[in-house]
């Protein structure tokens, strides 16, 4: 009998577990394109670490741009920097802390802490050009618009 108490405790704990991590999931997906969704990019920080120096650089800028999510899972993001304007169109997935954009036939996979109108987004790539080792890092903070 204790045996059996304790299997149906364990089950509603993990069926409860699991539900929650869903739904916060989609609270996220729905959050993203609802009431228009368009997101302000208020801060972009870009940070590229390499064995060459000459490669070294980080740069911060305020106000970038915008995302817009759309409810089918497609999207743009448009940057604005020193007058200059960039639109590229992606399609997105996302889970409880990470965010995929797929931008022309490339995934970048970004960390996600949300609340419910702002969103870090942060992203890291590691690769060898020239023989040097780079460390590449993105930083967005979004606010719903």
């Amino acid at each position: 009998m204790k045996l059996r108490n304790f299997l149906i405790a364990t089950i509603t704990v993990l069926s409860l577990a699991f539900t929650s991590s869903c739904r916060k999931e989609d609270r996220i997906e729905k959050n993203l394109w609802n009431k228009g969704g368009e997101w302000n990019m208020e801060s972009l920080t870009v940070n590229q670490t390499s064995t060459n120096p000459i490669d070294n650089y980080s740069e911060s800028f305020l106000n970038a741009g915008s995302f817009l999510f759309k409810e089918d899972g497609s999207g743009f993001v448009t940057f604005t920097v020193d007058g200059d304007i960039e639109t590229s169109a992606f399609t997105y997935s996302n889970t409880e802390d990470k965010l995929t954009l797929v931008i022309d036939n490339e995934a970048r996979i970004f960390d996600l802490v949300w609340e419910k109108n702002e969103i870090e987004l942060a992203n890291t790539e590691t690769y060898t050009s020239g023989g040097a080792s780079i460390t590449y890092k993105e930083n967005y903070s979004l606010k719903k618009k």
